[in-house]
Protein backbone atom coordinates (compact mmCIF):
# COMPACT_ATOMS: atom_id res chain seq x y z
CA UNK A 1 0.00 0.00 0.00
CA UNK A 2 1.93 3.15 -1.23
CA UNK A 3 0.90 6.48 0.97
CA UNK A 4 -1.85 7.50 -2.48
CA UNK A 5 -3.75 4.84 -1.44
CA UNK A 6 -3.54 4.93 2.81
CA UNK A 7 -4.36 8.76 1.98
CA UNK A 8 -7.57 7.87 0.32
CA UNK A 9 -8.88 5.70 2.40
CA UNK A 10 -8.59 7.97 5.29
CA UNK A 11 -10.66 10.37 3.03
CA UNK A 12 -13.25 7.26 2.56
CA UNK A 13 -13.42 7.53 5.92
CA UNK A 14 -14.58 10.65 6.44
CA UNK A 15 -17.57 10.59 5.76
CA UNK A 16 -19.07 7.65 7.30
CA UNK A 17 -17.44 8.56 10.34
CA UNK A 18 -18.97 11.79 10.61
CA UNK A 19 -22.33 9.88 9.97
CA UNK A 20 -21.65 7.07 12.55
CA UNK A 21 -20.16 9.89 15.06
CA UNK A 22 -23.46 12.10 14.85
CA UNK A 23 -25.66 8.72 15.04
CA UNK A 24 -23.50 8.14 18.45
CA UNK A 25 -23.64 11.11 19.99
CA UNK A 26 -26.98 10.63 20.10
CA UNK A 27 -27.75 7.32 21.45
CA UNK A 28 -24.85 8.15 24.08
CA UNK A 29 -27.03 11.67 25.09
CA UNK A 30 -30.55 9.12 25.67
CA UNK A 31 -28.35 6.25 27.24
CA UNK A 32 -26.57 9.11 30.05
CA UNK A 33 -29.58 10.72 30.92
CA UNK A 34 -32.36 7.70 30.71
CA UNK A 35 -30.01 5.19 31.15
CA UNK A 36 -31.58 3.01 28.31
CA UNK A 37 -31.13 2.04 24.61
CA UNK A 38 -32.68 4.00 22.19
CA UNK A 39 -33.63 1.48 19.31
CA UNK A 40 -35.61 4.04 17.34
CA UNK A 41 -32.83 6.34 16.88
CA UNK A 42 -32.34 5.10 13.30
CA UNK A 43 -36.09 5.01 12.06
CA UNK A 44 -36.85 9.14 14.11
CA UNK A 45 -34.10 10.12 12.12
CA UNK A 46 -34.85 7.95 8.36
CA UNK A 47 -38.69 9.64 8.96
CA UNK A 48 -36.59 13.59 9.15
CA UNK A 49 -34.79 12.41 6.00
CA UNK A 50 -37.65 11.51 3.90
CA UNK A 51 -39.46 14.52 5.02
CA UNK A 52 -36.94 16.61 3.92
CA UNK A 53 -36.31 14.79 0.83
CA UNK A 54 -39.61 15.03 -0.47
CA UNK A 55 -39.69 18.66 0.24
CA UNK A 56 -36.61 19.43 -1.47
CA UNK A 57 -37.79 16.92 -4.73
CA UNK A 58 -41.32 17.35 -4.62
CA UNK A 59 -41.82 20.45 -3.16
CA UNK A 60 -39.21 22.36 -4.79
CA UNK A 61 -37.96 23.91 -1.66
CA UNK A 62 -34.87 25.12 -0.73
CA UNK A 63 -32.42 22.14 0.20
CA UNK A 64 -31.48 24.28 3.49
CA UNK A 65 -34.74 25.39 4.09
CA UNK A 66 -35.89 21.65 3.68
CA UNK A 67 -32.77 20.11 6.23
CA UNK A 68 -33.81 22.35 8.87
CA UNK A 69 -37.59 21.04 8.39
CA UNK A 70 -36.37 17.38 8.81
CA UNK A 71 -34.36 18.33 12.01
CA UNK A 72 -36.67 19.52 13.56
CA UNK A 73 -39.15 16.85 12.90
CA UNK A 74 -36.49 14.05 14.34
CA UNK A 75 -36.45 16.88 17.16
CA UNK A 76 -40.23 17.09 17.95
CA UNK A 77 -40.29 12.99 17.36
CA UNK A 78 -37.56 12.79 20.23
CA UNK A 79 -39.41 14.65 22.30
CA UNK A 80 -42.52 13.54 22.29
CA UNK A 81 -41.30 9.71 22.76
CA UNK A 82 -39.75 11.18 26.18
CA UNK A 83 -42.20 13.41 27.04
CA UNK A 84 -45.31 12.29 26.30
CA UNK A 85 -44.93 8.33 25.65
CA UNK A 86 -42.45 7.64 28.65
CA UNK A 87 -43.98 9.66 31.01
CA UNK A 88 -47.56 8.27 30.57
CA UNK A 89 -46.09 4.56 30.73
CA UNK A 90 -47.05 2.01 33.12
CA UNK A 91 -43.07 0.54 33.56
CA UNK A 92 -41.19 3.14 32.56
CA UNK A 93 -38.30 1.69 34.03
CA UNK A 94 -35.12 1.29 31.15
CA UNK A 95 -36.38 -2.34 30.26
CA UNK A 96 -39.85 -1.08 29.48
CA UNK A 97 -38.40 2.12 27.99
CA UNK A 98 -36.53 -0.20 25.72
CA UNK A 99 -39.86 -2.22 24.73
CA UNK A 100 -41.40 1.20 24.11
CA UNK A 101 -38.58 1.99 21.34
CA UNK A 102 -38.99 -1.18 19.86
CA UNK A 103 -42.97 -0.75 19.36
CA UNK A 104 -41.88 3.00 17.68
CA UNK A 105 -39.80 0.76 14.96
CA UNK A 106 -42.52 -1.03 13.96
CA UNK A 107 -44.84 1.75 14.00
CA UNK A 108 -42.67 3.90 11.67
CA UNK A 109 -41.56 1.31 9.61
CA UNK A 110 -45.07 0.50 8.63
CA UNK A 111 -46.50 4.11 9.07
CA UNK A 112 -42.93 5.27 6.28
CA UNK A 113 -44.73 3.72 3.55
CA UNK A 114 -47.67 5.12 3.59
CA UNK A 115 -47.21 8.62 4.23
CA UNK A 116 -44.09 8.72 1.96
CA UNK A 117 -45.12 6.96 -0.85
CA UNK A 118 -42.90 8.36 -3.94
CA UNK A 119 -39.68 8.58 -2.02
CA UNK A 120 -39.51 4.98 -1.57
CA UNK A 121 -38.90 4.74 -6.10
CA UNK A 122 -37.30 8.06 -5.63
CA UNK A 123 -33.55 7.85 -5.75
CA UNK A 124 -31.62 11.15 -3.81
CA UNK A 125 -29.82 11.61 -6.93
CA UNK A 126 -28.20 15.39 -6.66
CA UNK A 127 -29.84 15.89 -3.10
CA UNK A 128 -26.52 16.88 -1.63
CA UNK A 129 -25.68 19.99 0.42
CA UNK A 130 -23.48 20.89 -2.11
CA UNK A 131 -24.94 20.56 -5.81
CA UNK A 132 -23.25 19.01 -8.30
CA UNK A 133 -20.75 16.21 -8.29
CA UNK A 134 -17.31 18.33 -8.04
CA UNK A 135 -14.65 16.75 -6.33
CA UNK A 136 -11.72 18.38 -4.38
CA UNK A 137 -8.51 17.19 -5.39
CA UNK A 138 -5.54 16.51 -2.83
CA UNK A 139 -1.79 15.20 -3.37
CA UNK A 140 -1.62 16.88 -6.83
CA UNK A 141 -5.04 15.32 -7.90
CA UNK A 142 -3.82 11.47 -7.28
CA UNK A 143 -6.75 11.71 -4.48
CA UNK A 144 -9.96 13.43 -4.26
CA UNK A 145 -13.17 13.78 -1.69
CA UNK A 146 -16.88 14.94 -2.97
CA UNK A 147 -18.17 18.42 -2.13
CA UNK A 148 -21.18 16.21 -0.48
CA UNK A 149 -18.28 14.17 1.85
CA UNK A 150 -16.57 18.01 3.00
CA UNK A 151 -19.79 19.97 3.73
CA UNK A 152 -20.85 16.81 6.17
CA UNK A 153 -17.03 16.55 7.82
CA UNK A 154 -17.65 20.32 8.73
CA UNK A 155 -21.33 20.13 9.50
CA UNK A 156 -20.15 17.23 12.08
CA UNK A 157 -17.23 18.44 13.52
CA UNK A 158 -19.11 21.84 14.36
CA UNK A 159 -22.03 20.17 16.07
CA UNK A 160 -19.89 17.46 18.30
CA UNK A 161 -18.14 20.35 19.17
CA UNK A 162 -20.79 22.36 20.23
CA UNK A 163 -22.42 19.88 22.27
CA UNK A 164 -19.20 19.00 23.91
CA UNK A 165 -19.01 22.79 25.04
CA UNK A 166 -22.58 22.19 26.04
CA UNK A 167 -21.95 19.52 27.80
CA UNK A 168 -18.96 21.78 29.64
CA UNK A 169 -20.88 24.60 29.88
CA UNK A 170 -24.15 25.12 29.80
CA UNK A 171 -26.99 24.63 32.24
CA UNK A 172 -28.04 22.03 30.04
CA UNK A 173 -24.96 20.31 30.11
CA UNK A 174 -24.30 20.52 33.99
CA UNK A 175 -27.78 18.98 34.26
CA UNK A 176 -26.85 16.57 32.02
CA UNK A 177 -23.93 15.86 33.58
CA UNK A 178 -25.24 15.89 37.25
CA UNK A 179 -28.29 13.12 35.80
CA UNK A 180 -25.53 11.10 34.15
CA UNK A 181 -24.51 10.80 37.60
CA UNK A 182 -27.46 9.76 39.75
CA UNK A 183 -30.80 10.89 38.74
CA UNK A 184 -32.56 10.99 41.82
CA UNK A 185 -30.29 12.75 43.79
CA UNK A 186 -30.42 15.38 41.11
CA UNK A 187 -33.81 16.00 41.24
CA UNK A 188 -33.40 16.40 45.58
CA UNK A 189 -30.83 19.38 44.64
CA UNK A 190 -33.46 20.95 42.33
CA UNK A 191 -32.23 19.72 38.67
CA UNK A 192 -35.49 19.29 36.89
CA UNK A 193 -34.36 15.69 35.39
CA UNK A 194 -37.33 15.24 33.03
CA UNK A 195 -36.91 18.55 30.93
CA UNK A 196 -33.22 17.17 30.59
CA UNK A 197 -34.08 14.08 29.94
CA UNK A 198 -36.98 15.40 27.21
CA UNK A 199 -34.09 18.01 25.71
CA UNK A 200 -31.81 15.08 25.43
CA UNK A 201 -34.18 12.80 23.18
CA UNK A 202 -35.18 15.88 21.40
CA UNK A 203 -31.35 16.51 20.50
CA UNK A 204 -30.49 13.10 19.75
CA UNK A 205 -33.66 12.99 17.20
CA UNK A 206 -32.44 16.20 15.86
CA UNK A 207 -28.59 14.62 15.54
CA UNK A 208 -29.71 11.81 14.17
CA UNK A 209 -31.71 13.23 11.22
CA UNK A 210 -28.48 15.58 10.26
CA UNK A 211 -26.53 12.16 10.22
CA UNK A 212 -29.24 10.52 8.03
CA UNK A 213 -29.61 13.28 5.94
CA UNK A 214 -25.29 12.96 5.54
CA UNK A 215 -26.07 9.00 4.62
CA UNK A 216 -29.20 9.60 1.82
CA UNK A 217 -27.35 10.91 -1.27
CA UNK A 218 -24.87 7.87 -1.27
CA UNK A 219 -27.53 5.14 -0.76
CA UNK A 220 -30.67 4.24 -2.00
CA UNK A 221 -33.74 5.22 0.51
CA UNK A 222 -35.52 2.92 2.76
CA UNK A 223 -37.00 1.98 5.78
CA UNK A 224 -33.83 0.50 7.13
CA UNK A 225 -31.29 2.24 5.32
CA UNK A 226 -30.06 3.88 9.20
CA UNK A 227 -30.27 -0.35 10.60
CA UNK A 228 -26.74 -0.93 9.60
CA UNK A 229 -25.49 2.58 11.10
CA UNK A 230 -27.16 2.20 14.07
CA UNK A 231 -25.91 -0.86 15.02
CA UNK A 232 -22.12 0.38 14.13
CA UNK A 233 -23.42 3.15 16.69
CA UNK A 234 -23.95 0.51 19.22
CA UNK A 235 -21.05 -1.06 18.48
CA UNK A 236 -19.09 2.30 19.04
CA UNK A 237 -20.56 2.59 22.40
CA UNK A 238 -19.28 -0.48 23.59
CA UNK A 239 -16.06 0.11 22.14
CA UNK A 240 -15.42 3.05 23.52
CA UNK A 241 -17.80 2.85 26.36
CA UNK A 242 -21.16 3.97 26.98
CA UNK A 243 -20.63 5.65 30.53
CA UNK A 244 -18.29 8.24 28.81
CA UNK A 245 -19.16 10.86 26.14
CA UNK A 246 -15.68 10.76 24.81
CA UNK A 247 -15.04 7.29 24.41
CA UNK A 248 -17.91 6.36 22.20
CA UNK A 249 -16.92 9.36 19.55
CA UNK A 250 -13.51 8.00 18.95
CA UNK A 251 -15.12 4.22 18.77
CA UNK A 252 -17.15 5.82 15.75
CA UNK A 253 -13.19 7.17 13.98
CA UNK A 254 -11.97 3.54 15.02
CA UNK A 255 -14.35 1.48 13.15
CA UNK A 256 -14.80 2.64 9.95
CA UNK A 257 -11.17 3.57 9.51
CA UNK A 258 -10.30 -0.02 10.56
CA UNK A 259 -12.84 -0.89 8.49
CA UNK A 260 -12.26 0.40 5.06
CA UNK A 261 -8.31 -0.33 5.88
CA UNK A 262 -9.13 -4.29 6.21
CA UNK A 263 -11.90 -3.82 3.04
CA UNK A 264 -8.83 -2.74 0.94
CA UNK A 265 -6.99 -6.11 1.60
CA UNK A 266 -9.91 -8.10 2.34
CA UNK A 267 -13.23 -6.89 1.53
CA UNK A 268 -15.53 -10.40 2.03
CA UNK A 269 -14.18 -11.12 5.65
CA UNK A 270 -14.09 -7.25 6.28
CA UNK A 271 -17.62 -7.17 8.50
CA UNK A 272 -16.23 -10.25 10.55
CA UNK A 273 -12.87 -9.31 11.23
CA UNK A 274 -14.16 -5.80 12.86
CA UNK A 275 -16.98 -7.83 14.40
CA UNK A 276 -13.76 -9.59 16.47
CA UNK A 277 -11.90 -7.02 16.79
CA UNK A 278 -14.39 -5.15 18.51
CA UNK A 279 -15.10 -8.49 20.60
CA UNK A 280 -11.24 -9.43 21.35
CA UNK A 281 -11.23 -5.44 22.82
CA UNK A 282 -14.24 -5.91 25.32
CA UNK A 283 -13.04 -9.62 26.59
CA UNK A 284 -9.55 -7.35 27.78
CA UNK A 285 -11.64 -4.09 28.67
CA UNK A 286 -15.20 -5.10 29.88
CA UNK A 287 -16.33 -1.44 29.84
CA UNK A 288 -14.77 -0.32 26.83
CA UNK A 289 -11.80 1.86 26.19
CA UNK A 290 -12.59 4.69 28.42
CA UNK A 291 -15.55 3.67 30.47
CA UNK A 292 -15.05 2.69 34.11
CA UNK A 293 -16.72 0.48 36.45
CA UNK A 294 -19.43 2.00 38.62
CA UNK A 295 -19.64 0.87 42.18
CA UNK A 296 -22.79 2.01 43.92
CA UNK A 297 -22.10 2.52 47.54
CA UNK A 298 -25.50 1.29 49.58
Amino acid sequence: MNFQIFLQIILNSLLPISVLALATLGIVLIFRTSTTTNFAQGMIATVGTYAATMLTLKAGLNIWLSILIGVVIGFVIGLFIDAVIFRRAKYANPIGKQMITMGVVLLITGLLPIIFTDAFTTPPDGYKFVEGNDWINFYDGQVVMSNHAVVSVIIAVVIIAAVFLALRFTKWGLGVRATASNELVSGMMGINTHLITALSWAIAGGIGTIASLMLAPTTMMSAGMMTPIQVNAFLACILGGFNSFVGPIVGTIIIPLFGNFIGWFESVWKDIIIYVFILVIILIRPYGLFGKKITKKV
